[in-house]
């Protein structure tokens, strides 16, 4: 009985003492992007980080940009799956930009990290060709 009440108060330190090692989240980091239900919805949020994404660019304030840049790929990203009405080659393009504005993030992460404002504003020029790209691939129908 004693040796079985030891082992318990072991194993219980060596869990407490596993999880203590586990740093808390740091103040820098993102939290999650919420993805609405629709495409519709989708497309409100990207405008909104986008709008956001160019004031922070003309601001100056680049520290903002890669936030907003990982919300708006994760929120293109999740479009395919709330599109179930574009036809099929439109959703084929639509998956193929979704890469490209992965990639355009990872650039404007770069550009603003290294305070390097007209490469920033190049990025994001691109990032707003390839969103309007993808925009035309969608009917007023689309994901609903």
């Amino acid at each position: 009985m004693n040796l079985k009440k030891t082992c318990s108060v072991v194993f219980t330190a060596i869990l407490l003492a596993g999880t203590a090692a586990i740093p808390p989240a740091q103040a820098g980091e993102e939290a999650p992007v919420r993805i609405p239900a629709t495409s519709a919805a989708i497309w409100q949020a990207i405008d909104q980080q986008t709008a956001a994404l160019s004031k922070a660019i003309q601001m100056g304030g680049l520290t903002e940009v890669h936030p907003r840049a990982f919300a708006i790929r994760d929120l293109v990203a999740a479009l395919p799956a709330r599109s179930g009405s574009l036809p099929s080659e439109k959703l084929a393009q639509v998956k193929e930009n979704v890469k490209f504005v992965a990639t355009l993030a990872q650039r404007l992460d770069a550009t603003g990290d290294a305070k390097d404002k007209a490469g920033t504003e190049a990025n994001f020029k691109k990032l707003q060709e390839v969103l309007a790209a993808i925009r035309a691939d969608y009917s007023k129908t689309a994901g609903k």
